[in-house]
């Protein structure tokens, strides 16, 4: 049952009701804590300039290529012209710009910071699963929250498999000692909905992030909400 409460606020109780014994948050990282599409397209327009294409992509359009990693968002902005060994070749470029301008215009969304604070004053634990490269995940997290902030973080490695594969969420969840049923999956899109799904879990869509509501509505979280501040406000009981 899909409950949208950003129309529905009246559905509380049902959404409380299932969240009552949930002890564990992971969140996606890119669109759901951090605003990072500024800098994840200038560094796209940096490899298509270093291959002799123009950049023609909006703000807008690199929301829309996120969520699969790096290399995905590359084939879609290449549109799909590159060989194998020129997108792995691209695929360096880019990590190694977007590293170097990682937190130049990353920023947490309003209310995340406070809603986390109070999810851990309730013992929440909490975890990111991410498909950002591992290494850049941690940086970015540490600095934007602080060492140690999460219980865990798990970002791609070449060796794992990335979302909608469950194996990042199970690895969490391993990890932070929570079952199935005692963990929510919070991320902005398609993606994390249907790796909650494949994990086994409840999954909130928060529709601040970069993909649309009608996207979020239609793989069919347990909720949507529209504001990180109503991420805490789940986990008050009733």
């Amino acid at each position: 049952m899909n409950i949208d409460i950003i129309d529905e606020s009246d559905k509380w109780n049902y959404v409380n009701e299932k969240m009552k014994n949930k002890h564990c948050a992971i969140f996606d990282l890119d669109g759901t804590l951090v605003d990072t599409a500024d800098d994840l397209g200038l560094a796209t327009d940096y490899v298509l300039r270093k291959y002799g294409v123009e950049p023609k992509w909006t703000k807008q359009n690199y929301r829309a290529f996120v969520g699969n990693g790096a290399k995905k968002l590359l084939d879609r902005a290449f549109e799909h012209k590159l060989s194998d060994n020129e997108l792995d070749n691209a695929l360096e470029l880019f990590k190694e710009k977007y590293n170097a301008i990682l937190l130049d215009h990353a920023h947490l969304y309003d209310g995340v910071a406070s809603s986390l604070d109070e999810l851990k004053k309730q013992g929440i634990k909490l975890a990111v699963v991410t498909n950002k490269p591992h290494q850049s995940a941690m940086k970015m997290v540490e600095n934007l929250f602080g060492k140690n902030y999460f219980d865990v973080i798990i970002g791609a490695t070449e060796d794992a498999p990335k979302k909608p594969d469950p194996y990042t969420a199970n690895l969490a969840l391993e990890k932070l000692g929570c079952t199935l049923d005692e963990a929510v999956f919070f991320g902005d899109s398609d993606i994390d909905v249907y790796t909650a799904k494949n994990a086994g879990m409840d999954s909130v869509g928060c529709s601040w992030g970069f993909r649309s509501f009608e996207c979020l509505r239609t793989a069919d979280p347990l909720v949507i909400i529209d504001s990180a501040e109503k991420i805490s406000k789940l986990f008050k009981k009733v």
